[in-house]
């Protein structure tokens, strides 16, 4: 059997403001309604919280202390300041001797590039491990206001930081001979609220260390947000409801070397589902969405579901949106 290769390749949905009804709308889903098709759950039994909220994002307010720390950081001065505003963001800009800051208040990012190592002629020196680099990050979200409780947990219950060392090669200079250097060590890391996840753009990070562990790139994505109601969460017995009744979205399937793979789903003998994950969908700020008031803008939790389907022939990965929440039973 081919090797598949399971790709998103739409969205869930954004809106201007939350959706009262039951499902979200997962435009370019595959939808299907089948009340005797064979569901089996063998995820957990209790995949995420019995409640879980609504949430709507709210302008960000960068502390005096954080300020400092950043332009601490690059060795800014209030005169290497520049205010500024793309689009109706408002946002503040450092610029100083090939360093860069940049923090909009809307969205709740912080950017900041020293320079790009990877043109480097040199051997870098004393990069961080990935052993130190967990405590580096942990020490200096603490300094960019980031509550560690909000950072996504690891089985061990500590904070998950995938840590990443980053290989280049070069060519000394006056030479033909070919190095291989570690010349960054990179940190990422993602945000949850209430359990659920976000990925981008909601929350979700990346922080750089390079030579004797000098930060040398921060790419933050961490809005404010603000609860506007609680819902009880679905278990496995009315989520098996919601898929039966159509609710639940297949994400497309593309082969890695082949076309898309389709599912019969009027002839599938079964489903199975091995693993439940809840997220929080978030607006996409692209260009099209900023035409639009960025408030209000809100985050709505969905469980992503990741089993096989037994077509009778063949056994198919699979992965189906879900809702997660009634919105009308708050």
């Amino acid at each position: 059997m081919k090797k598949v290769i399971l790709l998103i390749l739409f969205q869930a949905f954004c809106t201007a403001g939350f959706s009262q009804s039951l499902p979200p709308d997962m435009t370019g889903g595959i939808y299907f309604q089948r009340t005797n098709l064979v569901v089996r759950w063998k995820a957990s039994q209790h995949p995420w919280p019995k409640t879980l909220s609504v949430l709507s994002m709210v302008p960000t307010k960068y502390s005096p202390a954080v300020i400092s720390n950043l332009m601490a950081l690059g060795s800014f001065t209030e005169k290497d300041k520049t205010d500024y505003g793309t689009n109706g963001i408002p946002a503040i800009f450092f610029s100083k001797s090939g360093r860069i800051l940049a923090l909009t208040f809307t969205l709740g990012e912080i950017h900041y590039n020293l320079r790009d190592y990877s043109w480097s002629a040199n051997l870098a020196k004393d990069v961080p491990t990935t052993n130190q680099l967990f405590q580096l990050t942990t020490n200096f979200l603490q300094k960019l206001g980031v509550n560690l409780s909000e950072i996504a947990k690891g089985k061990n219950g500590k904070p998950e930081i995938t840590c990443l060392e980053h290989e280049i090669y070069i060519y000394p200079k006056d030479t033909n001979i070919e190095l291989t250097n570690i010349d960054r060590g990179e940190a990422h890391f993602h945000r949850t609220i209430d359990g659920a996840s976000f990925i981008y753009p909601g929350g979700s990070g990346e922080i750089d260390f390079g030579e004797y562990g000098q930060i040398t790139k921060i790419d933050i994505y961490w809005p404010s947000y603000e609860r506007v109601n609680q819902y009880s969460a679905a278990m496995p017995k009315k989520i098996i409801q919601w898929i039966h009744e159509g609710r639940a979205g297949q994400k497309h399937i593309i082969q890695a070397n082949g076309p898309e793979i389709f599912i019969d789903w009027a002839t599938a003998k079964s489903l199975t589902i091995e693993k439940a994950v809840a997220y929080y969908d978030v607006d996409f700020f692209d260009f099209e969405r900023l035409e639009r008031p960025i408030f209000p803008s809100y985050a709505h939790p969905y469980a992503e579901l990741w089993g096989t389907v037994d077509t009778g022939t063949t056994n198919i990965p699979v992965v189906l949106d879900c809702p997660i929440i009634d919105e009308r039973k708050p």
